[in-house]
């Protein structure tokens, strides 16, 4: 026993020599480090505090970069020119598989090429060198349609929204694989810029944005960040932006933005005429402010829902949205000049990545989660759909976390057995996931299945193909 102790003493001895030697290893790597720059751990709105312009100076507008702090980390031993080329290369090829874009004219369609993947590289390649995480920026996530009729339910974000963020932050996990600090997806809700010219109000739009931030914040989502207008033009510096402050600065942004951002209709149009991607954006205004706008207090007080009248409406509103949304294209390209740019509508990708938010078991480019519901088919598959459109075949469904309305699931008695039990609950999850768990948080654990309810699991479970079908919370599963 004696021997055994005294050999322990001495196992102890070289373990603290051993620290020792690490402390003043990591001593020396400490001093000759760069400053490591602000606190990583302030809000959302805290890197973009000391680095943009102040919104006092409206007589000039000083352009700089929304971040520059050092990493978080020392950055690390400059790769050999090739291998940096080779690197960068390889993790736009993994954003490019969350990909989709149109092809041209003289493209062939079933070319996966991105054709505007060699603007990136040398972005990229400077944000290695800096041993940061590769940063994206996607302008998306506006508000809710103010179509409650037809398209979507609630104000708020539903399985859409979750689906949409669970892919992007999925992204920059993959981003990991071939570059260790991964991604991190900015996204610039831009629903400020286009809220009181659809008839949305500054609140609902608030609401909408605090409800993305909640999810991401719930779902462990901590590759994704909200950045809002005021964040990008520097008026929450120093400041917490909460709703008062909000609604305070929103026509403020709205009208600094176009001030010194804006572009003329002539100016849009000329660029819808020379640019397809562009034009192609203004379609799709049109498509879904033809079908909103009669829900909209824009049309409210003319009465004018169909006819030339409104249309006539429709295209102006589609000039003014395109007139804000080349204003707000080139905040960013001004404010972020070295992100990725993502977008939600399709393209060519000639100076953009057009990226899915929900991929459909069609395969076909979706619509955007705002301006749609998720339909569920018993195979697991989703589509984005008006809601009028599965009104009959699929039953509404709100989510057993906040007893909202979340999405529409095809009606069928393989899953009705879990609706019948009310204490059991079915949420579809990122990728094609189902998860069947207890409805209440006292139920877990204790809470069991019975023969019958297990046979019913293994029948939805062979049709359920898209993906698995897996069990929480029980206490024994056979």
């Amino acid at each position: 026993m004696e021997a055994r102790i005294v050999k322990l003493e001495q196992q102890l001895h070289s373990m603290a020599i051993q620290q020792q030697g690490l402390e003043m290893m990591l001593g020396r790597l400490i001093s000759v480090s760069p400053s490591l720059g602000r606190d990583r751990t302030k809000p959302l709105s805290a890197p973009l505090q000391s680095a943009v312009s102040s919104p006092k100076d409206t007589q000039k507008v000083e352009v700089r970069e929304i971040e520059r702090s050092p990493p978080a980390t020392p950055p690390p031993e400059p790769l050999p020119s090739n291998d940096l080329d080779g690197l960068a290369s390889t993790i736009l090829d993994i954003v490019h598989g969350y990909g989709q874009h149109v092809p041209r004219a003289d493209e062939d369609a079933a070319s996966f090429d991105w054709l505007g993947k060699s603007l990136f590289v040398d972005r990229v390649k400077a944000q290695i060198a800096k041993g940061q995480a590769i940063r994206l920026i996607l302008p998306a996530f506006p508000w809710k349609s103010v179509n409650k009729v037809d398209k979507v339910t609630v104000i708020l974000p539903d399985l859409g929204e979750e689906l949409a963020l669970y892919r992007l932050n999925q992204m920059c996990e993959d981003i990991k694989t071939a570059y260790h600090p991964g991604g991190q997806v900015y996204i610039a809700t831009d629903g400020l810029v286009f809220d009181d010219v659809v008839g949305i109000s500054d609140e609902d739009t608030w609401a909408y944005s605090q409800g993305l931030v909640e999810m991401a914040k719930e779902q462990g989502l901590d590759h994704v960040k909200l950045l809002r207008v005021m964040d990008i033009l520097g008026y929450t510096e120093d400041r917490t932006l909460d709703k008062t402050l909000y609604l305070s600065l929103a026509q403020q942004c709205r009208e600094e933005l176009l001030l010194h951002y804006g572009k003329t209709e002539e100016e849009v149009r000329r660029m819808m005429k020379e640019d397809p991607d562009t034009l192609s954006t203004y379609c799709g205004f049109i498509r879904f402010l033809e079908a909103d706008l009669k829900f909209s207090p824009i049309t409210a007080s003319s009465k004018a829902i169909s006819g030339s009248q409104y249309r006539k409406t429709v295209k102006k509103v589609a000039i003014q949205m395109m007139m804000r949304a080349e204003s707000f294209t080139k905040l960013l390209q001004a404010r972020c000049p070295d992100y990725v740019r993502l977008s939600i509508h399709p393209s060519t990708g000639a100076v953009k990545l057009s990226i899915p938010l929900i991929v459909q078991g069609s395969g076909d480019f979706p619509r955007s989660p705002w301006h749609s519901s998720v339909a569920l088919a018993v195979d697991g598959s989703y589509r984005t759909v008006h809601k009028r459109d599965v009104a009959g075949t699929h039953q509404l469904v709100c989510d057993g976390r906040h007893g909202r309305p979340y999405y529409y699931r095809e009606k069928s008695p393989l899953w009705d057995w879990v609706d019948e039990d009310g204490d059991l609950v079915c949420e579809p999850r990122y990728r094609n996931r189902l998860v069947i768990r207890p409805a209440a948080a006292e139920l877990v654990g204790i809470k069991t299945l019975s023969l019958t309810q297990l046979e019913k699991l293994a029948a939805l479970r062979v049709v359920h193909t898209a993906g698995p079908v897996e069990t929480q919370g029980f206490f024994s599963i056979y």
